[in-house]
């Protein structure tokens, strides 16, 4: 991945840029539509990508964990093939949920993972913290992923960031 910077507006200091991916250029600033469970709710890919002209879009890691799955998404051989998008693919780490999902998380101050999710349905753990939210957004090979800061890092998870970066992601 490399970002150009393009132009700096010398009185409000707006910035335009070039992002490079594997999947595509991004140019910004950009508006990114929302594909919390892989799809634009509403609309149809050749919308999304001929009449928006979305460069990008977003996936929410949490709901793309518990349904359809890490493995499902894997074996299909990504986020891309599995939606069936050839653009880029940002996913979020999943961390707003820690936030706006609070009858069903639980907060951990001093171990990772810092938080741990679960499901509305049978109130099993599913999903917590830096680490899992890392390693479930691998899997999905997608072009960028938000870091998770779930809580204080440890140099662990530090360390599994730097990794994660020159692996490729």
């Amino acid at each position: 991945m490399k970002f150009t910077l393009q132009h700096v507006d010398k009185n409000s200091s707006a910035r335009a840029g070039e992002l490079i991916t594997d999947h595509g250029k991004i140019e910004t600033p950009i508006f990114m539509p929302v594909g919390t469970a892989g799809s634009v709710k509403g609309v149809h890919f050749k919308e999304v990508k001929d009449d928006i002209n979305a460069q990008i879009i977003l996936g929410n890691t949490y709901h793309l964990y518990l349904k359809p799955g890490t493995q499902i998404i894997e074996q299909a051989g990504g986020l891309h093939k599995f939606i069936g998008w050839g653009r880029p693919i940002l996913t979020d780490s999943g961390g707003y949920q820690v936030y706006s999902l609070t009858d069903i998380r639980k907060l951990k101050e001093k171990e990772i993972p810092a938080s741990v999710m679960h499901q509305r349905i049978d109130n099993n753990p599913v999903f917590g913290g830096t680490r899992t939210d890392l390693r479930v957004q691998a899997k999905f090979d997608e072009d960028q992923v938000s870091i998770p800061v779930h809580g204080r890092l440890t140099d662990d998870d530090i360390d599994l960031i730097i990794d994660s970066i020159k692996k490729g992601w």
